[in-house]
């Protein structure tokens, strides 16, 4: 096996089991990966034909657009702060996102998320969210469940 890093991902289905297609000769096959759920995300596969590759194994619950998205964010009291930002990706449950300069978020922090889409339509949304992790300037954020917007999201999101 070469030391190529993984292409391909795999979606985890909410029963745990995973459909895999041989990128050599097409061959599929399901299986479960429930051991893996909190562990390797990155697994070794060795077809029957005999080619050895490694997926990306992904236990998302939905599906993640990769994005770059003009906005702005709020964050509401006892947080502090607000300004730009580019969304890199985003899906049903959340985004994540870029800011600028200098800022004090905190996992667990609450604020407003409003962001252009760049459909035909330029639709604006509004998501109340929740920072999820803080990595310098990238914040994972999930969306406070609302109905708002959802089919709107739901159809942008389409692959």
């Amino acid at each position: 096996m070469t030391n190529q890093k993984p292409t391909d991902k795999a979606y985890v289905k909410q029963d745990n089991q995973v459909t895999i297609v041989c990128p050599e000769c097409d061959r599929t096959k399901t299986i479960s990966v429930k051991d893996f759920r909190d562990k390797q995300h990155v697994v070794k596969v060795r077809c029957k034909c005999g080619h050895a590759y490694r997926l990306q194994l992904e236990f998302r619950k939905h599906f993640r657009k990769e994005t770059s998205l003009q906005g702005t964010y709020d964050v509401h009291p006892p947080g502090v702060g607000g300004g730009k930002t580019k969304v890199l990706n985003l899906s049903l449950s959340g985004a994540c996102l870029e800011v600028q300069g200098m800022h004090d978020l905190k996992v667990g922090h609450k604020g407003e998320l409003v962001f252009t889409l760049d459909n035909r339509k330029e639709s604006i949304l509004y998501k109340q969210v929740i920072i999820r992790s803080v990595t310098d300037k990238l914040i994972g954020c999930e969306f406070i469940e609302d109905q708002a917007y959802k089919k709107e999201l739901g159809f942008y999101l389409l692959p």
